[in-house]
C-alpha cells in the first residue's frame, strides 16, 4: 500500500472555451493565473472561462495534461 501526499496547487490553469474547444490556456502562478482570468472574463464575457488547480510534479513544474 503506498501513501498519497497531496501537495498544494500553486499553479492554476486558466482557459477560455468555445463552446467544447479551447481557444486560451494559460498556466500560472495563482496570482497570476487570478489576473488573467479577470482580463479573459472582461475580453471574453459570453464564453465560459474556468480556472483549476495544477499539480505541481516533483521538481517543481506543473504538469501539463496530455
Amino acid at each position: 500500500m503506498t501513501e498519497s501526499i497531496e501537495i498544494p496547487a500553486s499553479h492554476r490553469r486558466v482557459r477560455v472555451w468555445f463552446g467544447h474547444t479551447t481557444i486560451a490556456d494559460h498556466i500560472a502562478d495563482v496570482d497570476h493565473a487570478a489576473q488573467y482570468e479577470e482580463a479573459m472574463r472582461r475580453r471574453f464575457a459570453s464564453l465560459r472561462v474556468t480556472s483549476e488547480p495544477v499539480l505541481v510534479d516533483a521538481v517543481g513544474a506543473p504538469e501539463r495534461s496530455r
